[in-house]
């Protein structure tokens, strides 16, 4: 008979290798949960009614499961080699590097680190509560990047800082199930008979809270804990204004607007939250229903392209110690502490969403929404809707709007999107507006198509993201950081990329950018088996990245034309862009465009006309 086993995983990674190891061994059934700390409580004590043996879990949430289940829990203990291996990945980082975790971690991390001679403080925890403080104190001390387990790599990210989770490797997950052997057969033959059921409450998945009219919190579910940061015996009887002065002065709002429902978004805990608020009315008093609900890529309303990022960047996780990026980040930061709009001009992919973002988490409006429209995807009809309102939901700045406004690709508006977002901007003082385009804003003001009253009302202060090629420096920091990041995803354990292979890449000019570069080591990632980057797990990626001649692709190669305006007049840029490629030579470009020389004549009489 084999032995049932619940294993919860706290990262996705370690799930996909217990399912591989564990279909390998003949004595063991091993179903496989992904959840962390308080998320794995509810599988814990579901496991024993579902006829569980054992649950296998690691670190922390192993801790803390064993209070809340009366079946034996195998921890997965975090080797020296898991030690080693993520030391290894780190070992020539820039950066102050500490190690902050429970005991098993810290502790494992010490005597390897001072094994090898290796000067990294560590800062040990018994609770994940604990955790925020000894971030803050690491930070303190001029630390830039955490090793540990999962709450503090998730607690490092939500503060804006980077954190490199130490996985779990085959060695570890081959001692854990030798114990689940050993473990189940003294359990075996001394648990009892009897078993204990315990019905649990079915909880709603989103946060709930009840006010009175006082806005005091009359009952608040598990799932209200989380965004209100309180555990949730503190929670009733408290006043929500101490609990969350953002979520308090929306139902302030409200209230002072007469409305009866309020439907808003708010930042809270480091999370962007989808807030609903019904009013009540009780023995003739006034209260709030008010559910909570995590925002993750949650469309504001299916009908238009508005988005908010389950997190948002600080500027701390934007990677790179280059003059040119960090004069850029100091730029900003400067513009953050101002709230006039700004105006981000940079190529595809150089990353102007996350400065945008960075702008917001260090604005006065950081506890505030941060609201992500795409230009280029809106139609008219929705514009007109998102602005002014339809039957069944207000306009985008009526009911208290507030907080930081991200037009992308605001070049691409349409001259009816420009009028509406210039009068619904007008009527609104509440709101911080950051634009970002691929058109330098000293050109986009010459076309006679762009409202140049909206630009002056969007553009206050201007920033340019620089590309990739400009800071190849940065390359290695940003290529650790996707390693770190794609072992937390796949369980992989890999700790760098050779040398020859990080050469051929700072060479390459990287048109794509930021962008380009993350599809190119995530496909070197999946082909590699061992535990770095080998020129044969790269062989054909590089290659691609050259000429069939073996030159190398130049950033000139991959011109972006600017797509605004009419038809005719992107039709015009076009025509140009391709003659001036072939030398004005109208063979060529009759061939490479699919026309006959009469209307290549034609069409370009017609431009030099409208040049001149």
């Amino acid at each position: 008979m084999k032995i049932r086993v619940l294993a919860i995983a706290p990262y996705p990674g370690l799930k996909d290798l217990l399912v591989d190891m564990a279909g390998d061994d003949g004595s063991i059934d091993m179903d496989v949960e992904t959840a962390d700390l308080q998320e794995a409580i509810p599988l814990a004590q579901q496991a024993e009614r579902k006829g569980y043996d054992i649950i296998v879990s690691r670190g922390g949430t192993a801790t803390l499961i064993r209070k809340h289940t009366a079946l034996p829990v195998v921890d997965i203990p975090v080797s020296g080699y898991d030690i080693l291996r993520v030391l290894t990945l780190i070992k020539n980082a820039n950066s102050k590097v500490a190690i902050i975790g429970f005991p098993n971690v810290c502790h494992g991390g010490a005597a390897v680190s001072s094994l090898l001679d290796i000067d990294i403080p560590a800062y040990v925890v018994d609770h994940e509560s604990q955790v925020e403080g000894a971030l803050r104190e690491a930070f303190r001390s001029g630390v830039k990047i955490v090793l540990g387990d999962v709450v503090t790599v998730r607690t490092a990210q939500e503060m804006g800082y980077h954190g490199i989770l130490i996985t779990s490797g085959r060695e570890s997950v081959t001692e854990a199930l030798d114990l689940v052997r050993r473990v189940y057969e003294v359990y075996r033959r001394g648990r009892e008979q009897m078993r204990f059921y315990e019905q649990i409450m079915a909880a709603d998945s989103r946060g709930i809270v009840v006010l009175d009219e006082t806005r005091t919190i009359r009952y608040a579910n598990q799932a209200a804990c989380r965004p209100l940061g309180t555990k949730e015996d503190q929670l009733q009887g408290s006043s929500l204004i101490l609990s969350s002065p953002s979520l308090a002065g929306l139902i302030k709002q409200a209230e002072e607007a007469m409305q009866t429902e309020m439907e808003q978004y708010v930042h809270m805990q480091e999370r962007q939250f989808r807030v609903n608020a019904i009013r009540h009315r009780v023995d003739g008093k006034q209260g709030w229903l008010v559910r909570l609900e995590a925002v993750e890529q949650w469309r504001i309303d299916q009908l238009n392209p508005v988005r908010i990022p389950p997190r948002v960047v600080s500027f701390d996780q934007l990677i790179g110690s280059s003059s040119a990026l960090q004069k850029t980040v100091s730029r900003a930061k400067k513009f953050a502490a101002s709230d006039r709009s700004i105006w981000i001009s940079g190529e595809k992919g150089s990353g102007k969403s996350m400065f945008a973002q960075a702008v917001h988490s260090a604005s006065k409006r950081r506890d505030q929404g941060f609201y992500m429209i795409a230009c280029d995807e809106m139609t008219d009809e929705q514009t007109e809707m998102l602005l002014s309102g339809t039957a069944h939901a207000p306009g985008l700045f009526e009911g208290g709007f507030g907080g930081t406004l991200y037009l992308k690709n605001a070049d691409r508006l349409t001259r009816f999107a420009q009028t509406k977002w210039l009068h619904a901007l007008r009527r609104s003082n509440n709101v911080r507006l950051v634009a970002s385009s691929l058109v330098p804003l000293t050109k986009l003001q010459h076309r006679t198509e762009y409202s140049v009253e909206l630009l002056t009302m969007i553009a206050e202060l201007q920033l340019n993201v620089p590309p990739l090629r400009e800071r190849p420096e940065d390359l290695e920091e940003i290529v650790r950081v996707m390693i770190a990041d794609y072992n937390s995803e796949s369980g992989k354990q890999i700790v760098g990329i050779r040398d020859r292979v990080l050469e051929r890449l700072v060479q390459y000019e990287w048109p794509g950018n930021i962008a380009e570069l993350e599809n190119t080591i995530q496909e070197m990632l999946i082909t590699t088996r061992g535990h770095y980057i080998e020129s044969g797990d790269a062989a054909e990626v590089l290659e691609r990245l050259e000429r069939p001649d073996g030159s190398r692709v130049q950033a000139e190669s991959y011109v972006q034309i600017d797509l605004s305006g009419t038809f005719e007049e992107i039709e015009a840029r076009i025509l140009w862009h391709v003659l001036q490629e072939e030398g004005l030579n109208q063979s060529k470009a009759c061939k490479r465009l699919g026309i006959n020389r009469t209307t290549l004549w034609r069409k370009a009489n017609k431009l030099f006309k409208n040049e001149t």
